[in-house]
């Protein structure tokens, strides 16, 4: 119940109108209070007449002074200068009409006579009351003004806030969607050819190897299920899953390959994308290690480099097929995978802009050297991981 007076106040002062006719009546009935208690009182004037004559002219001001609200509104918003002059010229008129007409009054009412040349002393109070309803109405409107721009303005920077909220929001539901779109694109690419590996040791009698291949293959599934919430894990977990990927691929391929890790200790916290390496171990594999007779090694290098890790994979063939250029980004091996390299460039577009990159060069094992490149952030993204 409170509440909802308070709100019916704040909305009654708050409307021009109601807040004009308000200070308005208030104002007139304390000039005529005032005047009650500085003449007649002390003059011990408590005739009728002198009550009548004091209720009269404050009331005869409450309707000469009504006019002037709408002569100051519409010259509020003239320069200065001219402005003034007219506040000031229809304050003095004003008064003077009112000394006039409160003067003929008093005379008339109270039966006295002879008072004109007393002009003077009845002109000055009115001077005082028009001026300084002119200053409290002015005084007033200006503090409505800036209290409304202020207003405004605290409305505008919430709606500014309030717009950017919803887009920051957008961008990361965005951002996460398309983080989503590409992990989804590289598990079942991983996952259809060790399946068709499997597929390929049964026919090929190798059982043994086939079940433990499966085995591998719902432990490294587990952890990519286990991750589908995080799209950054460490360098360590990264890791992890690289070898249990690799685990497979080595009952595939027996003796013909060799997994090199060389990993400065201080990198191991290092915030990287989940599923960030496998793709491109995927990619070495199946393009140097099954084209080549004898196999060949790939070798995954982790170190800082002043603000950021970088990551090497290199192959050791069957032969280089990069251009060498520092800049190239595709070569034929990446259009044959298709999906490998281009969804980790779009990844760590998304997730670091120009500060993550990945770019293929000429390895010095013989084959090709991806080279990877994401902002040093010493942060442990997962408790969890492989088991």
């Amino acid at each position: 119940m409170l509440g909802t007076k308070n709100t019916t106040y704040y909305r009654f002062i708050r409307d021009d109108g109601a807040l004009f006719w308000l200070l308005q009546a208030t104002g007139w009935i304390g000039i005529s209070l005032l005047t009650y208690l500085s003449l007649s009182v002390p003059y011990d004037q408590y005739e009728w007449s002198y009550l009548a004559h004091n209720i009269s002219q404050s009331l005869l001001g409450f309707l000469l002074s009504i006019p002037l609200r709408y002569i100051y509104r519409a010259v509020w918003h003239w320069s200065i200068y001219p402005r003034l002059a007219v506040v000031l010229g229809v304050a003095i008129v004003f008064a003077l009409t009112w000394s006039a007409l409160r003067l003929f009054l008093f005379m008339m009412m109270t039966g006295e006579t002879g008072l004109w040349s007393d002009f003077g002393g009845w002109l000055f109070p009115s001077l005082f009351v028009f001026f300084t309803w002119a200053a409290l109405y002015h005084g007033i409107k200006y503090y409505q003004f800036v209290e409304r721009e202020h207003e405004l303005a605290v409305r505008a920077e919430s709606a500014q806030r309030q717009e950017a909220l919803r887009r920051a929001n957008a961008e990361a539901e965005a951002r996460e969607a398309q983080m989503q779109l590409l992990r989804y694109q590289l598990n079942p690419h991983f996952l259809f050819n060790t399946l068709n590996s499997v597929s390929s040791l049964v026919t090929a009698g190798r059982a043994n190897d086939a079940n433990t291949m499966l085995l591998n293959l719902s432990t490294f599934l587990r952890f990519t299920l286990e991750s589908e919430r995080m799209t950054e894990t460490s360098l360590r977990e990264e890791l992890s899953a690289v070898e249990l990927y690799t685990a497979i691929e080595k009952i595939r391929f027996s003796d013909r390959l060799d997994v090199k890790l060389e990993i400065e200790p201080g990198t191991l916290e290092c915030a990287v994308p989940s599923l960030l390496l496998q793709p491109i171990v995927e990619n070495a594999i199946k393009h140097a290690i099954a084209e080549s007779e004898h196999g060949g090694t790939v070798q995954i290098t982790a170190s800082h480099a002043e603000d950021a890790l970088q990551i090497l994979i290199d192959d050791t063939g069957p032969g280089s097929t990069a251009s060498g250029e520092g800049d190239q980004t595709t070569n034929a091996r990446t259009k044959g995978v298709g999906i490998g390299l281009q969804n980790t460039a779009e990844r760590l577009r998304t997730l670091y802009g120009e500060a993550g990159t990945v770019r293929s060069l000429a390895s010095p094992l013989g084959g090709m050297r991806v080279e990877i490149l994401v902002p040093a952030d010493l942060r442990l993204v997962s408790e969890g991981g492989l088991s």
